[in-house]
């Protein structure tokens, strides 16, 4: 059992966190959100974890995921068009209009701003790959998104976008440049490889804080709804957001394995393609001015579900890809650790 909770104890963590957020959200007042939302600042939260996943990231790494791009292309046609498909075919089957509108949303946000360095990292992949993933699609979110779901809902999509390049480049950006100039420093740099698992165990931490306000504002969203929620529009839109996830994952792992890329390059492609992030689709669904000024709070639903779900699939896919592939390479105490950082978002 101890074995077990050392080595899954961040997901116990987050469906205690998820179960009391979404209590505390359908119980609490619009003051209870106002007040989770001044605790937990996204974007520092976010600037503080890439700096430390900079800080532990080799950047030679991003020279090689830049000299053999294979990988990379494959991981962000995956991310930026591949899974948006896979959300638009499964859109008829859902029994929420609302559902529907998170589910797409998900889909066509950017990759996770670290958390697809986190899990490739804990199966032995090469996060140069997930890194440059994460840079780009974020980067280009701006764009991206809006035109996916104007083109998927038909509705004109209105975002500041001088504003959010702005926002990605404080929070996004700076933090790697820095970290990496950090690194140039031997005796930083010496320090900083030799406390990696523990930069990983206080950014999970990160995580929980993330997903406690997501569950917040889910509860929240579910107590201001006017329409009622089945519990058979919840089921088939969970299953549509682990259809979207793992058709992606498998798609990536199967087309690296079929293009002879390395099983770094393999785990690294399908991981970044895959994940997405919980902010900027928090954003889309409550703040886009296509939904109006009140933006639709049900909507959030779906986004948590993608978001933990991921996290859940990919825990176990990497550490079978570790030891499938890794496992002479790594020592018992190193099996047993959490991944190095985690996937805290913007």
């Amino acid at each position: 059992m101890l074995a077990f909770l050392r080595r899954r104890w961040f997901l116990v963590c987050i469906t205690i966190v998820i179960t009391i957020g979404v209590y505390a959200g359908h119980e609490g007042s619009q003051e209870t959100l106002s007040q989770v939302k001044q605790f937990i600042r996204p974007s520092w939260l976010t600037a503080i974890v890439l700096f430390l996943m900079s800080l532990s990231l080799n950047s030679e790494h991003l020279l090689t995921s830049i000299k053999k791009p294979g990988p990379l292309i494959l991981s962000l046609a995956t991310n930026v068009v591949l899974l948006p498909l896979i959300a638009w075919a499964l859109l008829p089957l859902q029994l929420s209009a609302d559902f529907g509108i998170g589910l797409i949303i998900m889909a066509c946000v950017p990759c996770t701003l670290c958390g697809a360095s986190v899990w490739t990292r804990r199966g032995g992949g090469n996060d140069g790959v997930s890194l440059m993933v994460t840079m780009i699609t974020n980067g280009a979110c701006f764009i991206t998104v809006p035109f996916w779901i104007l083109l998927i809902t038909s509705r004109e999509v209105e975002f500041d976008r001088i504003a959010m390049i702005t926002k990605l480049f404080y929070a996004a950006m700076l933090p790697v440049v820095f970290g990496q100039i950090l690194r140039m420093n031997q005796r930083i740099k010496a320090f900083a490889d030799g406390i990696t698992s523990r930069l990983g165990t206080v950014a999970l931490v990160f995580v929980l804080f993330m997903v406690l306000l997501a569950a917040v504002q889910t509860g929240y969203g579910i107590q201001t709804s006017e329409l009622g929620i089945s519990l058979a529009a919840v089921a088939v839109v969970w299953i549509s957001c682990i259809v979207v996830h793992v058709s992606g994952f498998a798609a990536n792992l199967l087309l690296g394995k079929t293009l002879g890329f390395a099983p770094r390059d393999r785990i690294a492609s399908a991981i970044a393609g895959s994940q997405k992030t919980l902010p900027i689709a928090v954003f889309v669904a409550t703040d886009a001015s296509m939904f109006g000024n009140a933006g639709i709070p049900s909507a959030v639903f779906p986004l948590l579900m993608f978001h933990t779900s991921q996290f859940f699939i990919d825990t176990i896919l990497a550490d079978r890809h570790r030891e499938k592939y890794f496992e002479a390479e790594l020592s018992q105490s190193e099996i047993e650790a959490e991944p190095s950082l985690t996937a805290c978002e913007q």
